[in-house]
């Protein structure tokens, strides 16, 4: 009766241990993994399909980090994830699109010899414009856009039936999304970190030390 007392106690502390090697080891690598990408910086390539791709590493971090590193610092972000029941992720870029020179010939004569030149900047848009009386010129365009990206459940009442969304909102009101297409992928488990090899593990790991403990135990003794 002692004997499998002692298995059982040996077996619980090292099925214990291996969970905790294993959450600190999983804990370690994803503080290594944020810290490198709240330092990376935005990698520009040419993808496959010979346009150009933007990258940078992702954050992986629970509700509570969500809040404390993202949402407190931007209540704007903090505003639109409150819709949602659950966020799994949330993506916000920004956009820059600026062309050089329009320019609109007059095909008609205008009388006289003028010239106008102006500035046109908004939050959304900055140009500028000549006109005279060959036509109008129009040079350094530039379009500026937040977009921010967030997938999560939503829900119509408490108890109600979730559903999976993923909405984008930009800060460009000239700008209109057309056609969204979203999917999220679940990944497997990998068999070594489920529970139930985990426990197994730890058993027969704790059943070996303890069966040795006590041969050598009785070694001694005799």
């Amino acid at each position: 009766m002692k004997t499998k007392l002692l298995y059982t106690i040996i077996a619980g502390l090292s099925t214990a241990l291996l969970f905790s090697v294993s959450q600190c080891r999983s804990i370690a690598s994803r503080e290594t993994t944020n810290t490198n990408a709240l330092t990376d910086t935005v990698q520009y390539y040419t993808n496959v399909l010979g346009t150009q791709t933007a990258a940078i590493k992702t954050l992986k971090i629970d509700k509570r980090q969500l809040d404390e590193i993202i949402l407190k610092k931007d209540k704007e972000l903090a505003a639109l994830a409150q819709g949602f029941a659950t966020v799994h992720n949330v993506t916000q870029y920004e956009t820059l699109t600026q062309y050089d020179t329009i320019t609109v010939v007059y095909h008609d004569t205008v009388s006289g010899i003028f010239s106008h030149e102006g500035l046109v900047e908004k939050p959304w848009c900055r140009f500028r414009y000549t006109a005279n009386q060959k036509g109008i010129t129009l040079d350094s365009h530039k379009f500026p856009n937040t977009a921010t990206v967030i997938t999560g459940t939503k829900r119509k009442w408490f108890l109600g039936k979730e559903t999976l969304y993923t909405e984008i909102t930009t800060s460009n009101p000239y700008i209109k999304e057309t056609e969204i297409k979203a999917a999220e992928v679940s990944l497997p488990t990998p068999v070594h970190k489920k529970w139930y090899v985990c426990l197994g593990i730890g058993l027969a790991g704790g059943f070996l030390l303890g069966r040795e403990f006590l041969v050598g135990g009785c070694r001694l003794l005799e």
